[in-house]
């Protein structure tokens, strides 16, 4: 396929400051570029040079330790590209280390602190159900990372105006600390109450335990997050806490790494859908929970042709051990105050984005009912799928894949596929179980994946209140270009679209993100009393004032936008409108809430309205800088060069299909499916009687029959 144009112009503009804000500008802003993501299975990079070409490749994960991973793949691409780190000006990082963390549950516990009184707020979290059917409330808290007994209780309290009723003492912090350092605790959660009004408390507990125990990682929930409702707060201050001597250490080896090879310092995707740097991160590492994902979000939306763009449409993430969903509307997705990781719900700003365990390494068996399940465990990249033979020996999706011939031999990262050992895989664990061949086995576990994605589909609709037959679907990372179509087709949705680079699209969002930093202050009043308007200047003033200055490199100046949470009175819950500062008044702010509240609630009423929180987001937006995409192969040995041919199939009801390459199709090809489509990247497949499209932007076009 030949090269393909972005669509971002070139904006130019004045050289920028280093990234860390210290030193004189470079003298060219646009050096090398370097973006790196992390998946469960593969790393992928994508180095940009001066001159704006796009380099992407992808990588087995290679390296007992994470960060060795990460340098082993961008030392191949810096060999193969002729770059060293001196040459780099921007180096960007999308990371799963957090996520991972928080869903394998392989971390030590995390010790917490709290008001004497309240060490059980934890486990009797919000009594709400997931099952509306189950006989018992599930515990909200994870027990086995944050233990009872690792909850200690400590002297001191603030009212709820945050004026202090009892004053902390150093000698009950000092027993606390004592105990939770006998027990071998590494990170501690220092959750207080009403901390969102007055910090004061935290930080001086946080200041004694600097001094008790100073390798002790502490965690504040004025921090994490200064907004009412004790149990949220805690929650997400102590994943935080639990998360942090992990990613602390991942991060500051991967930094440590790339000094020594003449890098700049890394900068890490956050679930905001920027980049930050990466000691913020390091400081914060919850806000890493959606990294990766929202890394993809971005490169999606950047990679799509002006008529999807204009429309409503899901992009679909799917790679080793998860599908990321997200809506997207005229071209970006929406932000929510709530974030699900596996069982636990934390209160963290993210974009909007829905997983579900489905995956190609998503392990398939059938239980003991006799029915086929996909997931939610992961065989992840070691040992991996069977087919990769590298010691796996339990099914997974992508060996049903291998077996159906719907894989080629080798990956693009030139890890060859082993046929035999995936069918041995899907006959012992499904296929003998169910009593079927091989390949009717693989066939009923594909049928299983797609129609959990369909359904995925359809709630990530409708809880935009969209039609789900009416979106445009968007097949992305190394697995959606395989099920997308199928999934597309239950749910009666007639278009999809994959991106020139959708198996790297979270490394390509990682060069097209904003810089983001983001204060925010909880507040409590009625927004119709005239004093409320002035009050929420007056703190987004302060807020403002907090924020970072100065310009990175290969960034617009700052630009800061406001946002008010606010609910109706009597309701505890809010929702996040913008706010013009100077413009807004109460009665614009209060329509602007109800507009949302029915669109996202289904309804609005009639009354008062209070506010809840403020916050202010600062923004650096990339410079608009022209890059030329290319299909071509840059892995670490390119896929085998494929032509119009016939395919032979063991999929029931398709015996065959035709086999392209999609670096050799050009703007305005067209055809008719069945057809399996290689990339550099991903594998894609157009089934049965659907029409595909090459787009002058490069993206291909799967249309329903």
């Amino acid at each position: 396929m030949a090269d393909v144009r972005s669509k971002d112009g070139d904006a130019g503009g004045a050289d920028a400051a280093r990234p860390d804000g210290a030193g004189a500008p470079r003298a060219n802003a646009f050096g090398w570029e370097v973006a790196v993501d992390v998946g469960g299975t593969f790393v992928d990079v994508i180095a940009v040079s001066p001159d704006g070409v796009v380099h992407a490749s992808k990588h087995a994960r290679r390296g007992a330790a994470p960060a060795d991973a990460v340098l082993a793949a961008v030392d191949t691409v810096a060999c193969v590209q002729g770059f060293r780190g001196a040459d780099v000006t921007r180096w960007l990082h999308g990371t799963t280390i957090a996520t991972n963390m928080l869903l394998e549950h392989d971390a030590a516990p995390v010790g917490v602190l709290v008001p004497r009184g309240y060490a059980d707020v934890l486990t009797l979290g919000r009594q709400s159900r997931r099952d509306l059917y189950a006989s018992h409330v599930a515990v909200q808290t994870p027990v086995d990372l944050i233990p009872e007994d690792l909850r200690a209780e400590i002297d001191g309290r603030l009212d709820a105006d945050g004026n202090e009723v009892e004053p902390l003492t150093r000698s009950s912090v000092a027993d606390a600390l004592s105990a939770l350092h006998a027990a071998g605790v590494r990170s501690v959660a220092i959750c207080l109450l009403f901390s969102y009004r007055n910090p004061a408390h935290e930080r001086q507990v946080a200041a004694w335990c600097a001094e008790v125990s100073p390798a002790l990682q502490v965690s504040l929930s004025s921090t994490v997050d200064p907004r009412p409702r004790e149990f949220e707060r805690w929650l997400t201050t102590a994943m935080d806490a639990y998360v942090k001597p992990g990613v602390s250490a991942y991060l500051q080896a991967l930094k440590a790494g790339l000094a020594e090879r003449g890098y700049p310092a890394p900068w890490v995707m956050r679930s905001l859908g920027g980049i930050a740097p990466v000691d913020d991160c390091a400081a914060l590492p919850i806000a890493l929970a959606m990294s990766g994902p929202a890394a993809a979000v971005n490169g999606v939306a950047r990679m799509l042709d002006p008529a999807t763009a204009a429309s409503a449409a899901i992009s679909i993430d799917i790679g080793g051990t998860s599908s990321d969903l997200s809506l997207l509307e005229q071209g970006a997705a929406r932000y929510t105050q709530g974030l699900a990781v596996g069982h636990l719900d934390l209160r963290v700003r993210s974009l909007d984005i829905v997983s579900i365990p489905l995956g190609g390494g998503s392990i398939v068996r059938v239980n003991a009912a006799g029915a086929l399940r996909i997931g939610p465990d992961s065989a992840g990249a070691r040992p991996g799928p069977a087919a990769y033979a590298q010691g796996g020996m339990l099914a997974t999706l992508t060996d049903c894949l291998v077996v159906l011939g719907l894989l080629p031999e080798r990956l693009a990262s030139g890890l060859m596929l082993d046929h035999g050992k995936a069918e041995a895989a899907v006959n012992d664990g499904v296929a003998m179980p169910l009593g079927l061949s091989v390949a009717a086995a693989a066939a009923a576990a594909l049928a299983v994946a797609n129609a959990s994605l369909a359904e995925a589909i359809k709630r990530t609709a409708f809880a935009a209140g969209v039609n789900p037959r009416d979106v445009t679907l968007i097949a992305a990372g190394g697995g959606g270009g395989l099920h997308v179509a199928e999934a597309a087709a239950l749910v009666g949705a007639r278009r999809v679209v994959v991106p020139p680079l959708p198996g790297v699209a979270a490394a390509y969002g990682l060069l097209r993100s904003p810089r983001i930093a983001m204060k925010e202050a909880a507040m409590s009043g009625v927004l119709d009393d005239e004093d409320v308007l002035p009050t929420i200047e007056a703190l987004l003033r302060e807020l403002t004032v907090a924020l970072p200055e100065g310009t990175p490199t290969g960034h617009t100046e700052r630009v800061v936008d406001s946002f008010v949470d606010l609910g109706y009175l009597g309701q505890e819950f809010a929702l996040e409108v913008a706010y013009t500062p100077g413009v807004d008044t109460a009665a614009t702010l209060a329509a602007r809430f109800d507009d949302v509240h029915k669109r996202v609630r289904g309804q609005a009423f009639t009354g008062g309205h209070r506010v809840h929180a403020v916050r202010a987001v600062a923004r650096w937006a990339p410079l608009g800088r022209s890059l030329t995409l290319t299909t071509k192969a840059e892995s670490d040995a390119g896929p085998t060069p494929l032509h119009h041919a016939a395919l032979a199939l063991r999929w029931p009801g398709v015996p065959s299909c035709t086999m392209l390459a999609r670096a050799d199709l050009a703007a305005h090809d067209t055809g008719t499916g069945p057809a399996r489509v290689t990339a550099l990247d991903t594998t894609i497949w157009i089934p049965p009687r659907w029409h595909w499209t090459v787009g002058d932007d490069g993206v291909l076009i799967l249309e329903a029959p």
